[in-house]
C-alpha cells in the first residue's frame, strides 16, 4: 500500500527517491515540486529565451522518469539532475528545428524600436556567451570545476563531493578561471546570469507595483519580464486555460472562466469578457492595494482581448495608476486578429489611465529592412516581449519620477 499525497510532503528527499525509483508517481510529483525551482535556475541560464526554458523543463523530468531507475546511489540525485538539466538544455538547442533561433539583427539596427537599455542587454548577453564558450577551452585542471560552478551551478560542496578534491582546491581555481577571463575579456563570470544582469531595485520601496499578464501573449511577457530580472513588482498570470497558466511557475497564477467556459477561449473576445466577469472578484483581489497596475495583453485573441479591459477597470476603481501595454498582431496571425485587436483596444482605452501599443508587424518590418533578411516567428515574438519589458520598464521609472 502506498503513502498518500500529505504523506509523501513530510518524507526526506532519499525517502521520496526510493518510492519515486519503485515507480511511485505521486511521489515524483512531490519531488517535482521540491527541485523544480532549484533547477530552473540552471536552465534559465542556459537557455535562450523563457518559452524554450519551459520546454526543457519538461525534457528534463521526462528524463529523470525514465532513467531514476538507474540511479545508484540517491545521496548523488542532487548532482545527478544538475547534469541531467544542463545537457537537456544542450540536447535542446541542437536538435533540428532548433538552430539559428537567436536574435540575428544587428544591435545598431534595433535601436530605432529598442532603446539603448534593451540593446546594452543584448550586448551583455552575446559578452556571456562568450564567456561560457571560453569555460570550455579552459585548462583541463580548472575546465571542470569552472563548468560544475558556472555552467551546471553546482556549489562548492557538490563539487568537492563529485570530484574528490579539497574545498580549498576548488576555490584556488575558480579564482585562477576568474583572473583567466577577467583578463580576456575584462569582466569576471556570475553565476547563473549574465554579467551586470542584476537591475536597480526600485528606488522608492513603498511604491506597490504589480504586473498583470492576461492571456497567452501577456502570461509568456511576464515570463520574459521574470527571466530578465524585472524586480520590485509583484507579477500575476490570468488565463482560462489551466496548462498554460501551468508554465508561470513564477508568477501568481489566476484562473478564470472554469464554470462558463470550456477551459480555452477559442480566440474569442468575448469568452474571455464572460471569464473575467465570473471571477470580477477574483481579479478585484489581485489588484488591490496597488499604486499602478500594468496589464499585458496581446490584443486579438480571446482572453487577453476580452478581459484585459475589465482588469483595468477594476484596478482604476481601487485608485491604481492602470497602464496597458499591450501588442497587435502580426500580419501572419491573419485578418480577424487584426479586426479583434482594433475593437479591444479601442476598448480597452476607455478603461485605462494610459495605453503602450506595440505594432508587431512594424516591429517585423523594421528589422527585417534594416537587416535585409527574414527573421524567424520565435525571433519576431522574443523581440516583441523585449518591447513590452522596455515599456513597462520606462513606465515605471517616469512613476517614481513623478513622485515627490
Amino acid at each position: 500500500m502506498r503513502y498518500d499525497l500529505s504523506t509523501d510532503t513530510i518524507l526526506t528527499d532519499e525517502e521520496l527517491i526510493e518510492l519515486v525509483q519503485a515507480g511511485d508517481e505521486l511521489a515524483f510529483a512531490e519531488l517535482m515540486s521540491r527541485y523544480s525551482p532549484r533547477i530552473w535556475k540552471v536552465i534559465i541560464a542556459n537557455s535562450r529565451q523563457p518559452r524554450d526554458a519551459e520546454e526543457i523543463l519538461m525534457d528534463v523530468w521526462r528524463a529523470v522518469w525514465e532513467n531514476i531507475g538507474g540511479l545508484q546511489s540517491v545521496e548523488s540525485f542532487g548532482g545527478w539532475l544538475h547534469r541531467i538539466a544542463y545537457n537537456a538544455c544542450k540536447r535542446y538547442y541542437a536538435s533540428v528545428g532548433r538552430l539559428g533561433n537567436e536574435i540575428s539583427a544587428s544591435y545598431a539596427d534595433l535601436t530605432d524600436y529598442i532603446d539603448q537599455g534593451a540593446v546594452a542587454r543584448f550586448r551583455e548577453t552575446e559578452l556571456y556567451e562568450e564567456v561560457r564558450e571560453a569555460i570550455h577551452h579552459l585548462p583541463d585542471k580548472m575546465r571542470r570545476v569552472a563548468v560544475l560552478y558556472y555552467l551546471e551551478l553546482w556549489n562548492i560542496n557538490e563539487i568537492h563531493a563529485e570530484l574528490g578534491l579539497a574545498i580549498g582546491t576548488i576555490k584556488t581555481k575558480l579564482r585562477q578561471t576568474r583572473e583567466l577571463l577577467r583578463k580576456k575579456f575584462g569582466v569576471e563570470p556570475k553565476k547563473g546570469r549574465p554579467m551586470s544582469s542584476k537591475r536597480e531595485e526600485s528606488k522608492n520601496i513603498q511604491t506597490k507595483i504589480k504586473v498583470i499578464g492576461v492571456g497567452g501573449a501577456g502570461g509568456n511577457a511576464v515570463n520574459h519580464m521574470i527571466a530578465a530580472g524585472l524586480t520590485g513588482v509583484e507579477f500575476y498570470a490570468v488565463d482560462i486555460n489551466m496548462q498554460a497558466l501551468d508554465k508561470h511557475r513564477e508568477a501568481t497564477r489566476v484562473q478564470i472562466g472554469s464554470n462558463t467556459t470550456p477551459g480555452f477561449s477559442g480566440a474569442n473576445p468575448e469568452v474571455g469578457r464572460e471569464a473575467a466577469e465570473e471571477d470580477r472578484e477574483t481579479l478585484y483581489t489581485i489588484v488591490a492595494n496597488a499604486d499602478i497596475v500594468f496589464v499585458i495583453a496581446g490584443m486579438g485573441g480571446g482572453t487577453g482581448t476580452g478581459a484585459a479591459p475589465l482588469i483595468a477597470s477594476l484596478a482604476q476603481e481601487q485608485g491604481a495608476f492602470a497602464v496597458g501595454v499591450v501588442t497587435c498582431p502580426f500580419n501572419f496571425e491573419g485578418q480577424r486578429r487584426a479586426e479583434q485587436a482594433k475593437r479591444g483596444l479601442q476598448e480597452l482605452r476607455g478603461s485605462i489611465d494610459s495605453v503602450v501599443v506595440v505594432q508587431n508587424q512594424q516591429l517585423l518590418d523594421s528589422i527585417e529592412a534594416k537587416q535585409k533578411l527574414p527573421i524567424t516567428i520565435r525571433e519576431a515574438f522574443h523581440l516583441s516581449d523585449e518591447m513590452l519589458l522596455r515599456s513597462v520598464e520606462k513606465s515605471i521609472a517616469e512613476f517614481h519620477q513623478k513622485i515627490p
